[in-house]
């Protein structure tokens, strides 16, 4: 008899094993990206937001892409008469907004070997009279800048004192002069005092060479105004992603002594990914006011879908002593909330405020009859930033220049009756925001942890299920086979049978072939 091997073996499948093998993966991958999402979504964040070439981060800082507008309002004086004879107080009429586009790009890029990158900042601006309440040609009688700049360069100089006020008596000069807002802002105006101002300026103090005079002259397409920048790019470490390094080579400004000079905070509006979450407070560096900003957290918002915590700037930034201890070394002797920047760059009578003074002692507002009217939601500084990424979607800066008027007792002509005022010249609004249209990869980017969440459950949902149906089945066959013959048996049993019918018929051949004969 014949050794019979069976043919229908009770092991498992392969199809089993495959699809089995699949769930747990799935399951698998599902758990793991569940658990480590956060570093995930942080690893993308961080391959993204360094400043290095090839990032998104880079490009977006080395040349704005999203819209900045400028908006300028000026003060003209509608009773100087009456202020300079008769020592009343001022009546001011604020004109604007004049608004331009702004667009910046980074160049004379340098890269060093500490992950820092040295830079300039070239500035554009371009008029929209649409955006705004008038033509440049509109015309403003606002304070004799030159004139003013002369008399603060004599302080303590006899000589000069004496020249200058018999130079003015002769020009006829006047305290108040009438120029259109194109000449104020950028084009410039002529003036003999430029030329007297200049030759008693020290060349460290000369910035670029000033023939004319305006806020902002020589500073449309050029790069000069802000100085050599250094940064952190944050390829080292992250957290110092965005924080300068130097100001034109410097770790610290002539402009204030002590902690008040030190150059630190973010210079560009560049923040690690995540830190300001667990912060409520952050520091940007003014080149222009040639010291830090402080901004403190005010709630949150949602921009396009977006939320966004709120940051202001701090209401004791322009503090005196008396009000923030911490600011003695700003030289803000004076009633609080407007900050000395008379050494900050060109040495001139400027201080830096809040528009109309807004969050300033009364004294301010009080030195004018009628035009300074502080508003919280017209003239305060925010940013919005998304928490996870420290992205800003929204900033918005305000600040005002005043100039002080002050008695020159040397001088007999005008200003040795001079009152004394601190007065507005102009005031800016600058707001840059992430347009609709870029809110989606943003909104996509942010959402990123909760997707890897969602699908992390899906996975480990679907593996699990995939793994409990595949041990269902093997189950269910193996319960249908415990209920009858096994294929072995079956096997065994038929061939058995087949054996003895052939036994039998072997045994009854003789007899068949005696019947057939």
């Amino acid at each position: 008899m014949r050794q019979v091997k069976c043919v229908l073996p009770d092991q498992i499948s392969l199809k089993f094993v495959v699809f089995f093998a699949a769930s747990f993966l799935h399951a698998l991958f599902g758990g793991l990206t569940l658990v480590f999402k956060n570093d995930i979504f942080q690893t993308i964040l961080e391959s993204q937001l360094t400043v290095k070439e090839g990032t998104e981060a880079y490009k977006a800082w080395k040349e704005t892409p999203i819209p900045v507008y400028n908006k300028f309002y000026l003060y003209s004086i509608i009773n100087p008469h009456d202020f300079l004879v008769n020592h009343a107080k001022p009546i001011l009429e604020q004109k604007g907004p004049y608004v331009f586009r702004n667009k910046e790009k980074k160049v004379d890029l340098v890269w060093h070997k500490n992950h820092t990158i040295s830079y300039k900042r070239k500035k554009f601006w371009w008029f929209e009279p649409e955006m705004s309440v008038g033509p440049l040609t509109d015309t403003v009688l606002t304070l004799n800048m030159p004139m003013i700049g002369a008399a603060e360069a004599s302080r303590e100089n006899f000589f000069m004192q004496w020249g200058l006020a018999d130079v003015f008596s002769s020009m006829e000069a006047e305290l108040f002069i009438n120029k259109t807002v194109g000449e104020l802002l950028f084009d410039g105006y002529e003036d003999e005092l430029i030329a007297i101002g200049d030759a008693n300026t020290e060349e460290e103090d000369k910035a670029v060479p000033m023939d004319k005079f305006a806020y902002f002259y020589k500073r449309n397409g050029t790069s000069w105004a802000d100085g050599d920048i250094s940064m952190h790019t944050g390829e080292d470490d992250i957290s110092k992603l965005g924080q300068i390094s130097t100001w034109n080579y410097r770790k610290s400004t002539d402009a204030f002594s002590g902690k008040c000079g030190q150059v630190r905070g973010s210079s560009d509006g560049l923040f690690a990914p995540g830190t300001l979450s667990m912060k409520d407070r952050f520091e940007i560096f003014s080149t222009d006011s040639c010291r830090t900003l402080s901004f403190q957290r005010d709630g949150f918002e949602t921009v396009h879908g977006i939320h966004a915590d709120r940051f202001v700037l701090s209401p004791d930034v322009f503090a005196n002593k008396s009000v923030c201890t911490d600011n003695h070394c700003y030289n803000n002797n004076l009633p609080t909330g407007v900050q000395n920047v008379t050494q900050c760059k060109m040495k001139s009578p400027a201080f830096l405020s809040r528009p109309h003074f807004h969050m300033a002692d009364k004294f301010y507002q009080d030195q004018f009859q009628y035009g300074i009217k502080p508003l919280q939601e017209q003239h305060e500084s925010f940013f919005l930033i998304e928490p996870k990424s420290s992205i800003p979607l929204q900033v918005t800066m305000r600040l005002q220049i005043n100039v002080l008027l002050d008695k020159n007792e040397g001088i007999n002509y005008i200003f040795n009756d001079l009152p004394r005022v601190f007065y507005p010249v102009l005031w800016f609004d600058s707001e840059a925001s992430l347009p609709e249209h870029m809110a989606g990869p943003l909104k996509m980017l942010v959402n990123l942890p909760f997707i890897m969440q969602t699908c992390g459950i899906l996975g480990i949902v679907l593996g699990l299920l995939g793994m409990a149906l595949s041990l269902y089945c093997l189950l269910r066959k193996k319960n249908q086979k415990s209920h009858g013959i096994s294929g072995c048996e079956y096997a065994r049993v038929a061939i058995k049978n087949s054996a003895l019918e052939q036994q039998g018929d072997t045994a009854l051949n003789p007899i068949i072939r005696s019947v057939k004969k």
